[in-house]
């Protein structure tokens, strides 16, 4: 495997400074349709971000891989000012976890146990993609960093191909978009976000995983 940059909380910041700009960039009347391929509205999917960041700095504060059986603060559906600002206060609390917390600490995922880094890393792509999911097919502008993109797959997405455009590659990853001479992934998409010294050298397809107790 290259050499490769970490996912820092600075990244962690500027993508949630990203997304926030682009939800606050919404008619309010589109903020209550139906997301880009989800059952949800876009106020409910940008609630679902601000939930997900809430809940990966607290397994990681917790500093134990044992599950805690919550799901963290249920944040509701609201203005998209609320949005915007959930999602960017959020952003930085993880970030300020993360860089307080020793490199060996390990949290609890129900998909693995991710070090400081895995969940800065998850942090960026629930933001960037649950992001993208909210604003594309609307006027708003979402155009992600290149090497951001390509320092989260190299988190978590190892497989993927770090020769191709960082934000195609990483739509890829995670189900989205397709790449030529890449069999689309769907639905089957999973990170790896435990250590990369764990990782076994295979694409992990979803239909394989079995949750962690």
């Amino acid at each position: 495997m290259s050499e490769r940059s970490p996912v820092t909380s600075d990244d962690l910041r500027a993508a949630a400074e990203l997304v926030s700009g682009s939800i606050s960039g919404l008619d309010s009347e589109l903020f209550e349709r139906l997301a880009y391929g989800l059952e949800w509205t876009r106020s409910a999917t940008a609630a679902h971000i601000a939930s997900a960041l809430n809940n990966y700095a607290g397994s990681l504060a917790r500093k134990s891989q044992e599950n805690p059986e919550t799901r963290g603060l249920a944040l509701g559906e609201g203005s998209i000012t609320a949005a915007a600002w959930q999602i960017e206060s959020n952003a930085r609390v993880l970030a300020l976890v993360s860089d307080s917390t020793s490199p060996e600490v390990r949290g609890f995922h129900r998909t693995g146990s991710p070090d400081a880094e895995g969940f800065l890393a998850m942090g960026c792509v629930e933001v960037l993609l649950h992001g993208y999911d909210a604003v594309v097919g609307t006027d708003s502008e979402f155009d992600p960093d290149d090497e951001l993109c390509k320092r989260i797959l190299g988190r978590l997405f190892p497989w993927a191909p770090q020769d191709s455009p960082g934000w195609l590659a990483l739509l890829w990853a995670t189900g989205r978009g397709e790449l030529d001479g890449r069999e689309s992934l769907g639905e089957t998409w999973m990170w790896h976000n435990d250590l990369l010294s764990e990782w076994e050298g295979d694409i992990p397809d979803s239909r394989h995983w079995i949750t962690r107790n």
